[in-house]
């Protein structure tokens, strides 16, 4: 029979057994699924092609060329490669670490179901495809994640969702036209009510359009000189008109004469000066300008906000804020003349 002491020394023998057993199924668990990048095999170089979805069944389209990365439906337009380079070595970098999910029950909640994403994204390039699925967030600078052919979802670090955005204009420079709203000399339109001309007088504008005795309502001109000045692009379009840009004739015409700056530099003292000029000063140089001009053309409406435009000193067609086509269509002579003043009535 066994006495308390031998049972005590028996219950401790089990529990370390127990103990090790545990430590050995834990350990070779952890062998097996070693942490490897979510997208296995494919790395970011590889990529060749990169398709956005959101969802709301908005798409991108990414392709690599010889000079970047590019819009292919939109004649190659450039996009910002440094951007686009960052966020594939953001999704290269995911990987297995944090194991979240393997049930495809969860895969409606972690937002990463075929039907039911916040983004999925294909990559395509070496041969071969890739989509991955991103979900909501587990935390600050997180994302679940679950590439189609696994039924895994991990919590991947250091990226979220919506810096994949499917909104063109982030990915790109959207600066179409920017000039110096003080170097705008005259701004000729040309709608459907007319034609209408403006110019620089000093620190006042004049309107060409005025009869005798007229007096000019300005209040209209910083609208104006704005959106003639600095236009960001909505979206690319095409190096080439189509039908549907509807620009035969064009819904209105902007014509806009500036001073372009000819030389800004500075010019360093006469080195053999140096004993009257400390520190070797650099002079100021006269800047220099010359006129030069660009026009603008609008066309049809693409979208509830954009309508179609190009400017002479572009290559693309490109899709701007409607507001810039209503600046210059919606201006009328009789709101660009001051009412006259009601004379006083005599005693």
């Amino acid at each position: 029979m066994l006495n308390r002491s031998n049972l005590f020394l028996a219950a401790l023998l089990l529990a370390q057994i127990v103990l090790i057993a545990i430590s050995a199924l834990l350990t070779g668990g952890a062998e097996e699924r070693a942490v490897q990048p979510i997208l296995a095999k494919m790395a970011a170089t590889d990529v060749e092609r990169v398709t956005i979805t959101d969802d709301l069944d908005n798409e991108m389209i990414f392709a690599r060329s010889a000079g970047g990365w590019v819009l292919p439906e939109a004649d190659n337009f450039p996009l910002d490669s440094e951007k686009v380079d960052e966020i594939l070595d953001k999704l290269a970098s995911l990987n297995t670490r944090r194991l979240v999910a393997s049930n495809p029950a969860n895969y409606a909640r972690l937002e990463v179901k075929e039907d039911e994403f916040r983004r999925r994204v294909e990559l395509e390039g070496a041969g071969s495809a890739t989509v991955l699925y991103l979900g909501g967030s587990g935390g600050v600078d997180t994302v679940y994640a679950r590439r189609a052919d696994d039924e895994a979802v991990y919590l991947g670090s250091g990226l979220n969702s919506w810096e994949l955005s499917t909104q063109v204009s982030t990915w790109l420079d959207a600066t179409y036209v920017n000039v110096p709203l003080d170097d705008v000399l005259e701004i000729s339109v040309q709608n459907t009510g007319g034609s209408f001309t403006f110019a620089r007088d000093g620190e006042d504008w004049s309107y060409a359009g005025l009869s005798e005795g007229d007096v000019f309502e300005d209040t209209k001109i910083p609208i104006i000189l704005r959106n003639a000045a600095s236009i960001r692009i909505l979206e690319p379009l095409s190096l080439t008109p189509k039908d549907e840009f509807e620009l035969d004739p064009p819904a209105a015409v902007v014509e806009v004469r500036y001073r372009q700056r000819v030389e800004d530099e500075t010019l360093a003292t006469d080195e053999s000066d140096e004993t009257e000029a400390a520190d070797d000063e650099a002079v100021e140089v006269e800047i220099e300008y010359k006129e030069a001009s660009y026009s603008l053309i609008f066309g049809a409406a693409l979208q509830d906000s954009g309508i179609v435009m190009k400017s002479s000193d572009a290559e693309y067609y490109v899709l701007v804020r409607d507001t810039i086509f209503n600046a210059f269509n919606d201006l009328k002579h009789d709101d660009l003349v001051k009412a006259p003043e009601a004379e006083p009535e005599s005693e």
